[in-house]
């Protein structure tokens, strides 16, 4: 009969009246070396089957074998983006027979993390060098980071490709007939970089690019949002249409220009980036840049589990995912 819960190696010696050493050997095929009957090994390893019988990670680590276990450090648990890439990477880590420990940014979590003799790191969170991430490094374990900007030393870094996704999004904008196109930024290294790459873009095409339509701003999405809304609302000739970067930024400006008495898109073309669960549920909903959540999830598991060779910068691009929050210049 297949116990749900997961047996141990005391147990299946107690049911079968044999020593647990004797189950330990049979277990990891070293049960012949003392003469062991295969008789009995057989037995072991068929009651270990039906009892559910998993090894511990703990007992793997003390013999220094692979402990299929993953370290994830998040840089911060209050992104809805960061919660879709953990559950990419848990959905990749339970058809793999691994185990995720998830823990956060500080050198006590990472003292923390190592005492479970993790098989490799992986760090979620762009711009980001989790204190104490060399106690890790030093052991020569396998780390990969997904983010952009600055990555911990030796790791195998993934990101979307920005360059390309912001080209898509002004191409879309551009087909709509927008020229004026402004940009709503948190004032942190990871927005003010897409708000750079698409200030470059803009000018490749010869298209106005406003200082004043440019806004960034220091503090919480809501802060930000009607910082920005209000200093667009007062300028002489407003933007056509707006990408902000995070869609969290976009959806507290949806709110910001409805109670300013402009809608979008009628009024107003707004977009983001990163496709968050909510930006489907707004209204309107929102367009955006998807990012890609389970290829760059994949891409970091195989970092870690597999030989990947010399590469060390994976870049995957990201998706246009076109909804009703933009239309074309009136």
């Amino acid at each position: 009969m297949l116990r749900i819960d997961p047996s141990t190696q005391k147990q299946i010696a107690a049911r079968l009246g044999v020593s647990q050493s004797l189950v330990s050997r049979a277990l990891s095929g070293n049960a012949r070396e003392i003469g062991a009957a295969d008789v009995t090994i057989k037995k072991i390893q068929r009651v270990a089957a039906e009892w559910n019988y998993q090894p511990s990670a703990t007992a793997l680590a003390l013999l220094g074998a692979p402990t299929r276990t993953i370290g994830v450090i998040v840089k911060t648990f209050d992104d809805p983006y960061f919660g879709k890439l953990i559950g990419a990477l848990q959905s990749l880590a339970r058809d793999s027979g691994h185990s995720l420990l998830l823990t956060g940014s500080s050198k006590e979590d990472l003292i923390g993390l190592q005492k479970h003799r993790v098989d490799g790191v992986i760090i979620v969170g762009s711009d980001f060098l989790p204190e104490g991430l060399n106690l890790f490094a030093q052991e020569g374990m396998s780390i990969a980071q997904i983010g952009t900007g600055t990555v911990s030393p030796g790791a195998i870094q993934i990101y979307m490709d920005e360059e390309s996704a912001i080209r898509e999004m002004v191409n879309y904008l551009a087909g709509l007939g927008h020229r004026e196109i402004g940009c709503v930024a948190k004032e942190t290294n990871s927005n003010l970089r897409r708000a750079d790459i698409l200030r470059q873009d803009l000018q490749d095409r010869g298209f106005s690019v406003r200082k004043k339509a440019f806004i960034s701003f220091k503090g919480s999405d809501e802060g930000v949002a009607k910082y920005a809304a209000k200093a667009l609302v007062g300028l002489d000739r407003m933007p056509t249409a707006v990408i902000a970067t995070e869609d969290s930024i976009a959806l507290a400006l949806l709110r910001e220009f409805y109670e300013a008495g402009i809608r979008a898109p009628k009024d107003l073309s707004l977009s983001g980036i990163d496709d968050i669960s909510a930006s489907a549920q707004s209204i309107p909903p929102l367009t955006t840049i998807r990012q890609p959540i389970p290829e760059m999830a994949a891409a970091a598991f195989r970092a870690i589990t597999l030989s990947h060779g010399a590469r060390t910068l994976f870049s995957i691009p990201g998706k246009l995912i076109i909804r009703r929050s933009c239309s074309p210049f009136r």
